[in-house]
This record gives C-alpha cells, sequence and structure tokens, in this order.
C-alpha cells in the first residue's frame, strides 16, 4: 500500500478519471477527499465503494473556480484527516468548437474551470504541504496540448487552458523543490470515460487512428500513474508531464 498514512483530495472524483484515482488511492492507502461541483449523489457513491472496500472517504462539494471553494475544500480536508499530502488537480472540462466560433463565454469557461482551477486549488494546498515538508501536487493535462490535428476535432480554446497547466506547473515545482513537494502533471490521451460522448463520433473515429496501439486508454490505466506520482518511489520527480496516451503523441 504504497500511500498508506497519506491522505489526499482528488478534485472531479464524481467519475470517469477523478473516481478511478479516487477508488486506487483508497486501495493503495490513502484516505480520499472525493470533490464534486454538482453531482453529489454520484461523489457520495464514490465515497460508498471506498467505505464499503475498508477505506476512508469523504465527499466535500465545491467548485474549483471559486478561490473560497478550494480553501474550504483543503481546509475541510485536513481537518478531517488531520494533514493534507496530495493533491490531484482534475476537475476539468473539454470544448469542441472551430476557434473562430469560440466565444467569449467559451474562453472564460475553460480558462476558469481548467486553468484557473489549478491555480486555485495548487495555491491553496501548498502551505499545508510546504509545512509539513512533504507533498505532491498532480494535474490532469491532456494530448490535446501537442497534437493539433484530430481530424475532425478543434481544441483551441481548451488547449490554451490546458497548456497554460503544463507551463505553470514548471516554476511552482522550482518554487517548492527544497520544501519536499513535487508537483507533476499526467497528460492523457483519449480515455474511456463519460466524456468520449461529449466529443463528436467521427472525430473520435479519426482520433483512434492517430494512436499506435489502437485502443482508447482505460481510467484505472491514468489512476495507475497518478499513484506512483504520489508516491515515495516519485521522490526525484518533479516539474514533468507524463504522457499516458497509447504513443498517440509520437505520431501513428
Amino acid at each position: 500500500m504504497m500511500l498508506k498514512g497519506k491522505s489526499a483530495v482528488v478534485t472531479g472524483s464524481s467519475r470517469g478519471i477523478g473516481k478511478a484515482v479516487a477508488l486506487r488511492f483508497a486501495r493503495e492507502g490513502a484516505r480520499v477527499c472525493v470533490n464534486c461541483v454538482a453531482a453529489r449523489d454520484k461523489a457520495d457513491a464514490v465515497a460508498a465503494e471506498i467505505g464499503k472496500a475498508g477505506g476512508e472517504a469523504i465527499v466535500v462539494q465545491a467548485d474549483v473556480a471559486r478561490k473560497a471553494d478550494a480553501e474550504r475544500l483543503m481546509a475541510e480536508t485536513a481537518k478531517a484527516f488531520g494533514r493534507l499530502d496530495i493533491l490531484v488537480s482534475n476537475a476539468g472540462i473539454i470544448q469542441d468548437r472551430p476557434f473562430v466560433e469560440s466565444t467569449d463565454d467559451d474562453w472564460t469557461r475553460a480558462i476558469e474551470v481548467n486553468l484557473h482551477g489549478f491555480f486555485n486549488v495548487t495555491r491553496a494546498a501548498l502551505p499545508y504541504m510546504t509545512k509539513q515538508k512533504w507533498g505532491r501536487v498532480i494535474a490532469t493535462g491532456s494530448c490535446i496540448t501537442e497534437v493539433a490535428d484530430f481530424g475532425g476535432n478543434k481544441y483551441s480554446v481548451c488547449a490554451a487552458s490546458k497548456g497554460g497547466i503544463n507551463a505553470l506547473l514548471r516554476p511552482i515545482a522550482a518554487e517548492v523543490a527544497r520544501e519536499g513537494v513535487t508537483v507533476n502533471a499526467v497528460s492523457p490521451g483519449y480515455i474511456a470515460t463519460e466524456m468520449l460522448g461529449e466529443i463528436d463520433a467521427a472525430g473520435l473515429e479519426a482520433a483512434l487512428k492517430l494512436v499506435p496501439m489502437r485502443r482508447y486508454g482505460k481510467p484505472d490505466e491514468i489512476a495507475a500513474a497518478m499513484a506512483f506520482l504520489a508516491s515515495d518511489d516519485a521522490a526525484y520527480i518533479t516539474g514533468q508531464v507524463l504522457r499516458v496516451n497509447g504513443g498517440m503523441s509520437m505520431g501513428g
């Protein structure tokens, strides 16, 4: 149990990748805060599943795009578990729209949820980690920052928000490197979650041809990578983006 005795916040963990991460962390011995912005019933179900398996979990409903919510999320986790060791900044959205048709609202929503959300939760979590001289921050990135043409899907606005995460994590990692805290990201390819249903079917088929393995990834495969980065085995890894995409970013 590589995370035994640790406590973790996993944002956006009522479904998909976040849910898989929360369940994997619990199996590895971590106490987990399951976070959602709206789907409280689904978050409660994830926490119940963790409890049924012998783990410990709480649910905190909070919008990571709001500073006060992010701070409350960390405070409630630290209060419940006595410490805050691991943050997985996973909450995010995907937008598929031609750039010239993108609206101001598209831009604002992508930046607020994806990039500003990472900013808010990381800023709120780091004081706990630096004080105890141990911590892990892991963001969910995306292959859309590296592959521009998916054969139909158009992710310019979303790619900007995800690319901002990649740019931001490196200087943060440098700032806290001597405090026992690492800051990394896992960049998934196309993962078989509910979010795939929000993407154009023809675009999905075209994108799959870019994956040398010719299959979608599994949420558990992303969770495994994050569990490693959260563990002591990854203590000398920081400021990195780990690509888990079936080889998509190296070309088909």
